[in-house]
């Protein structure tokens, strides 16, 4: 007894499935860069002040792709930053004492308690203030659920493309 199958809509299928990877990138960019804003907005709001230039400094840059990884960036381009995430350990040279100066200026410190303070710091470190892995961590689930809704995005398009339903 012979089988007869006949499939209609292959055309529409595979030109959908041709447009697929664009719709992912896209997707997964725009997953991406509402990640990015998360992080960026609960690090900016963690993050202990002075100046407020740290806080100012955090931001994120775009999404880009490499090879089959996209990799997002949010960070302080201050250099100090890094510093304050995770501390300073101890037993290292003591910072110059020109990076203290303004601090020490705006919270009544006396120019010459610069050499003991930047001693102290070199022998004993700073405790870590992070304000960049809490904030992730407090949005992982949030960037989890975008990143999965982006891919029922995908599946909606190519459904819809190829003729059938969202």
């Amino acid at each position: 007894m012979p089988v007869t199958l006949r499939l209609e809509g292959a055309d529409r299928l595979t030109r959908a499935l041709t447009r697929a990877p664009e719709t992912v990138t896209t997707e997964q960019a725009r997953a991406m860069t509402a990640s990015l804003l998360l992080v960026e907005g609960d690090a900016r709001r963690n993050v202990r002040q002075d100046t407020r230039q740290l806080m100012n400094s955090i931001t994120h840059t775009p999404p880009r792709q490499r090879g089959d990884t996209l990799i997002g960036q949010v960070g302080p381009s201050v250099r100090y930053g890094l510093v304050v995430e995770r501390g300073r350990k101890p037993n290292k040279p003591a910072p110059p004492r020109a990076a203290l100066r303004g601090w020490a200026r705006r919270h009544g410190i006396p120019e010459s308690a610069l050499f003991l303070i930047a001693r102290k710091i070199g022998r004993a470190g700073t405790p870590a203030r992070p304000f960049l892995a809490p904030a992730f961590t407090k949005n992982a689930a949030r960037i989890v659920a975008l990143f999965a809704r982006a891919g029922a995005r995908v599946t909606a398009t190519v459904a819809v493309q190829s003729g059938g339903r969202a």
